[in-house]
């Protein structure tokens, strides 16, 4: 799981002395939660149908919430638990991630209890009023657990993917009435990479997920030992029936996990090389060509942290990312969150803009398209590990 950057200072000061530097065409930043153990998931977050946004947030102890905003992010409802440990299910991993379409929201989780590991999606069909139980799309018996899971919604279904952490296989599941039911487990490819050096108990893709119609896209890291040797594509224009074979968009070395976002025939996405640059991924024939360009890189006084893009029909794309002080290792950095825009589905990028400036402990950033202007939701902690956190948001007036 991706945490967080860095902090300092008590949240509702921090975000009120923020705000004179905000760019003026961005509001005032408001904290979302006040429980000082709250974290979005990286890039996977947020899902907007219209003014209607849902968040899932996570709290240390594994508790996954969920809220909602009818106004594209202004007001939040009070939160839902989706999942927290129990009994049997003594571990809930603090990585969830969740899409929506009309009415329909999933949230696809991981939980382990004694003897294997589980994931799971828990659904709404009222637009996050109520909520049903948790489904099971897949079961581990092992220690190496589930790998890193993403869910995408689309007119073609429900689609959830994920590691099989045993086998090294980049597994799809798709459900064609809204997530009752799931099809077979299809393998759409293998890894080998270990994100935690020599350690084949973390064996994982840190998949990436889009779909558009029929058009569904998956990209994974192939191999690697702590570093990812490259980042591959494979896409479908057959709702997951099948896939091509998949082809490398990135050689050189990565953290992996890229966030994906299609819309009709556009794929835009983000991911971080290990020299410190991110790197935007984008396509305007359905993943048919695909261009990777380098976004930002870091500087002799500040390093730059993933954030995640949003994208609509016609090709407007929203890219975030963070810019921090280095760290010290004893108070946490200072950063700011920016943004790029594309109007021509990501083949070109305005210039940076800072929608939040000043920001302790600036981590995982969500970021969304609302009918009624971007909006942005990230984490900011008030001590160097990280454990001190909340979330908040800003909106484009």
């Amino acid at each position: 799981m991706r945490r967080l950057i860095g902090p300092a200072i008590a949240l509702v000061a921090l975000l009120v002395a923020a705000g004179p530097a905000l760019a003026a065409s961005w509001g005032q930043p408001s904290p979302i939660t006040e429980s000082h153990d709250a974290f979005p998931s990286y890039a996977r977050s947020l899902a907007v149908v219209g003014d209607q946004v849902h968040l899932v947030d996570s709290r240390l102890s594994g508790q996954i919430e969920y809220r909602r905003s009818t106004d594209g992010g202004a007001h939040w409802s009070a939160p839902i638990i989706i999942a927290q440990p129990d009994a049997r299910f003594t571990s809930v991993l603090g990585d969830p991630a969740i899409a929506a379409r009309g009415s329909l929201v999933i949230v696809a989780y991981r939980a382990h209890d004694a003897a294997a590991a589980y994931l799971f999606i828990r659904r709404s069909a009222d637009g996050g009023l109520t909520w049903g139980k948790p489904r099971r799309v897949a079961r581990e018996v092992t220690d190496r657990r589930i790998g890193e899971q993403s869910v995408a919604i689309s007119s073609a279904g429900v689609f959830v993917a994920w590691t099989d952490r045993v086998t090294g296989a980049i597994d799809l599941r798709r459900s064609t009435d809204g997530g009752r039911h799931f099809g077979a487990t299809k393998r759409v490819g293998v890894t080998t990479y270990t994100f935690f050096p020599d350690n084949p108990a973390f064996t994982d893709g840190l998949i990436g997920l889009a779909a558009a119609g029929h058009n569904v896209y998956l990209a994974w890291s192939p191999s690697g030992n702590g570093p990812a040797d490259s980042i591959v594509l494979s896409r479908s224009g057959d709702s997951g029936s099948s896939f091509h074979a998949p082809q490398t968009i990135f050689s050189a070395p990565t953290y992996g996990w890229p966030s994906l976002r299609a819309a009709g025939t556009f794929l835009v996405g983000q991911f971080q090389a290990v020299d410190g640059t991110l790197q935007v991924v984008d396509s305007t024939d359905r993943g048919r060509h695909v261009s990777v360009t380098q976004l930002a890189e870091p500087t002799l006084g500040s390093i730059v942290g993933e954030g995640s893009v949003a994208l609509d029909a016609e090709g407007h794309a929203l890219i975030s990312y963070g810019r921090s002080a280095l760290p010290n290792g004893i108070d946490a950095p200072v950063g700011d969150v920016l943004v790029r825009s594309s109007h021509d589905g990501g083949r070109t990028w305005s210039a940076d803009e800072t929608a939040a400036a000043g920001v302790t402990g600036l981590g995982n950033i969500g970021t969304a398209l609302p009918a009624r202007g971007p909006l942005l939701v990230y984490a900011t902690c008030q001590d160097a590990s990280s454990q001190i956190c909340d979330v908040a948001r800003v909106l484009r007036r």
